[in-house]
């Protein structure tokens, strides 16, 4: 439970007054905030709007299964986080769609907003429905849910298409005409303006019902550095899944992996100047505090001035206890000298991608790889001071054999043995994936695995990792299967995810949320039947995706499938000669490649280290903050720290951690004006100078106060007494004050992941009055310290729901003397 995740109120969040904009767009992520607030689409969308003052660009996610079931029960819509306004009050709903796995979610959010999922029955007081991301490249199964959907990339396309939705609502043009004139801007489809034709079951072609546009092709933006990336200047509340500043320094691959959809529709390559990164990483770690920078791209280890930047970088961040992490690396880009720099302040990890075990498969894929170069690069690797290695591998490619799947153990087992123990042994984890054929790729006519056969692989894999240096992880079969229907179905599966979300289908991909039984019945109840989806296709067959230009030419498509039949591997259009695989124009769009010259700033000083100044302050913490965690509250506060500019000092020894901690920790959703804060800088300015520094960076509901230098010899302990004012909704009565002192005993019994604790009232509970309307209660630690809410289950009878809804302000805390 993360109540945090739904308040808002992040440092760096955009909030706009909904009646002074002329514009309201609600950027939907269709997954759990911790998830959405990692993805790279996302920043760039709010960064890219936050400016424009005509327009209100607000985030929203998809609740856990949790508040999802209570929202369900009391018919509350979802909402956005920076209003708290409901979806179906926005101009427009636009979702991100990157994964074929969250469409039941995209759809259940608009059932629970009130907006009906299907285009058709939704009227001119419903927002518009859009979606983008990686997965429009194959837009049918959501078709008939879609108003419109951008296929390719946003940075320019986003303007154009919200000066045109602001037009569209001042000047109320119907439906058909948003279609018609969206349809003009490069890179947007209607799917109304698109109609399948089946004959016996099979797609015949997809028609075109305005001749003016009978294919969309995908947008690219031909100059990544004309557009500074996203400084993820929004400080999430709680911990996303890649909790760092995330810089794209490269888009597009020239590898050619022949599984890889993202190597194919990403084309061609462009790089950012190192200068811009540099400037860009440098901005964005002041403004968020982080303590660690991702460099990203489809293979960062490509990009052409990635020694030089790793070690400007950091030059520039080392001293501040910020970490580098390359996480899309080539084994062939791995060089000694840029491990050297990723390892400067902690070492990040490693996620290898061999992707086949054998030579010959390495070759049918595309994959460039020796055995040599891996084993060599996992050697150096664990001469570094590594003890863990991760290697990724692919089930069911085309061709793959017995040998095939032997190879994946016997490579990891060799990997392993590249390593020397150093207190605890060196491990090689094998993840192993399966095989979706995905559209745009030279493998979209190839079969997938049915799910026996893909249990049968699966379970044939491992059982070859015999190795106790090599633990082995898998993808669910199921999820895979229903990841190769929805990524290559056509409009017909609309119908399918339609049952499927009446049956209870979310999160599917979470394997412990999927419901496969129940998306078996969906697809047979809409008459289709998962085979005709995970076949092989002629090369002559119409796709369902054919009208949309992901700029790959399918001919070229075609050739390389021939190559892989044969084993021969294409070359690398960034070293040798044009492929002339259709994605250029050789004009405005072709490769472009940093051409150096970083002239990088002079590392800052090092800090102070001699210089360590203690201070303690009263720390506030109310309104949203007080469902913070007490981690989460941690990491907030050294990282409005880091922002404010002002230097932590850090622990010594091989894991430097600051030295930033509270006497006590809050239970959740409580508040309190009591927490006592004790932080060491390096140097720096008096107390009341930090508090207003500081105060302004930090999430709604935190904030110091009463600040002053810390005594010699002064300890941190928690507080013997503790002092709640409690105000609750349902009436205490005093008679139970009366039952309570005359009771020889009052037990509680608290649940907890380290099994049950039995807590002494009696014992604990100092003083409880009531007063003013609440409960004035003073507990200590002696029997085990309670929570308020606990309090007012065992004493007052209250039921859990309504003592957890009560509102607890921690007003003082002190020790006992003696």
């Amino acid at each position: 439970m993360k109540p945090a995740r739904y308040l808002g109120g992040e440092a760096g969040s955009v909030v706009k007054d909904p009646e002074q904009v002329r514009l309201s767009l609600a950027l939907v992520f269709p997954e759990t905030y911790e998830i959405g607030m990692s993805h790279l689409g996302l920043k760039v969308l709010y960064e890219a709007l936050a400016p424009r003052p005509e327009v209100a660009a607000e985030r929203a996610f998809m609740p856990w299964v949790d508040l999802l079931d209570l929202m369900a029960s009391q018919g509350e819509p979802p909402w956005a986080l920076e209003s708290g306004r409901p979806l179906g009050q926005f101009d427009a709903v636009g979702f991100s769609l990157g994964y074929e796995l969250t469409y039941t979610n995209a759809l259940l959010m608009l059932e629970l907003a009130g907006i009906p999922p299907r285009r058709s029955e939704r009227g001119p007081e419903h927002p518009l429905v859009i979606a983008g991301g990686s997965a429009m490249v194959n837009p049918e199964p959501l078709a008939d849910f879609l108003d419109l959907a951008v296929v390719g990339e946003a940075e320019e396309l986003i303007h154009e298409l919200v000066d045109l939705l602001i037009r569209a609502k001042e000047e109320a043009w119907d439906r058909p005409t948003i279609y018609r004139r969206a349809m003009a801007i490069p890179g947007v489809y209607a799917p109304a303006l698109f109609e399948p034709v089946y004959e016996d079951g099979r797609l015949q072609r997809v028609l075109a019902l305005d001749p003016e546009h009978p294919k969309v092709r995908r947008r690219v933006v031909a100059d990544l550095g004309a557009h500074r990336p996203p400084l993820n200047r929004v400080c999430p509340v709680v911990s996303p899944v890649h909790d760092r500043v995330g810089l794209e320094v490269a888009r597009g691959c020239t590898r050619g992996c022949r599984f890889c959809q993202a190597g194919y529709i990403y084309r061609p390559v462009r790089e950012r100047e190192p200068g811009q990164v540099l400037d860009a990483a440098l901005e964005a770690i002041a403004a968020t505090g982080q303590e660690e920078l991702a460099l990203l791209s489809l293979s960062t280890g490509d990009y052409t001035c990635i020694e030089p930047l790793a070690q400007a970088l950091m030059d520039a961040l080392a001293a501040r206890k910020v970490s580098l992490s390359l996480p899309s690396l080539r084994l062939d880009s791995l060089t000694p000298e840029l491990i050297e720099q990723i390892r400067r302040v902690r070492k990040t990890g490693f996620t290898l991608a061999p992707e086949a075990g054998s030579q010959r498969l390495r070759d049918t894929i595309n994959k460039n790889l020796g055995e040599e170069q891996i084993l060599a690069t996992t050697r150096r690797v664990f001469d570094l001071g590594w003890n863990l290695v991760k290697l990724y591998f692919m089930l069911g490619l085309p061709g793959e054999t017995d040998e095939d799947v032997a190879a994946i153990g016997e490579l990891s087992s060799r990997a392993a043995r590249q390593g020397r123990a150093r207190g605890k042994r060196p491990l090689v984890h094998a993840s192993l994936g399966l095989f979706v054929p995905k559209p745009h790729t030279p493998f979209q006519w190839e079969a997938q695995l049915d799910l026996e056969a893909a249990k049968a692989r699966l379970d044939q894999a491992k059982r070859g990792i015999i190795d106790p240096k090599v633990k082995s992880k898998w993808n669910s079969p199921q999820q895979s299967i229903l990841e190769g229907v929805l990524s290559r179905g056509d409009r017909r599966v609309g119908r399918a995810l339609e049952l499927a979300v009446a049956k209870g289908c979310r999160f599917d991909g979470w394997s412990d949320q999927l419901r496969f039984d129940r998306w078996l019945e969906a697809l047979a109840e809409a008459g289709l039947d998962p085979a005709d989806y995970l076949r092989a296709r002629d090369p002559g067959e119409v796709l369902p995706w054919d009208h949309i230009d992901a700029g790959v030419d399918k001919a070229f498509l075609l050739a390389e499938r021939d190559k892989a039949r044969q084993g021969i591997a294409s070359g690398d259009c960034r070293t040798g000669r044009c492929l002339d695989c259709g994605a250029c124009d050789h004009k405005a769009v072709k490769p472009r490649l940093a051409t150096g010259g970083l002239i990088a700033p002079p590392p800052p000083p090092s800090p102070p280290e001699d210089d360590r100044r203690v201070w303690r302050f009263v720390l506030h913490k109310t309104g949203p903050a007080r469902f913070l965690g007490h981690l989460e509250m941690i990491s907030h506060l050294v990282r409005g720290f880091r922002r404010s500019g002002l230097e932590l000092a850090h622990s010594l020894g091989f894991h430097p951690h600051p030295l930033l901690k509270s006497d006590s920790a809050l239970p959740l959703g409580v508040e309190s004006l009591a927490e006592v804060l004790e932080v060491t800088l390096l140097g720096g300015p008096g107390a009341e100078e930090i508090a207003r520094r500081v105060n302004p960076v930090l999430p709604e509901g935190l904030s110091l106060h009463q600040g002053r230098a810390g005594l010699p010899g002064e300890d941190l302990r928690e507080p013997d007494l503790v002092t709640y004012f409690v105000r609750c909704d349902t009436s205490l009565e005093p008679q139970a004050l009366y039952d309570f002192a005359a009771a020889p005993e009052a037990i509680f019994e608290r649940d907890t992941p380290k099994g049950r604790r039995v807590i002494d009232l009696k014992a604990a509970i100092r003083e409880m009055r009531l007063e003013d309307g609440g409960l004035m209660l003073t507990v200590g630690k002696a029997g085990g310290r309670p929570k308020p809410s606990e309090v007012l289950m065992a004493v007052f009878g209250l039921g859990r729901d309504a003592a957890q809804a009560a509102r607890a302000l921690k007003m003082a805390a002190r020790r006992e003397e003696g």
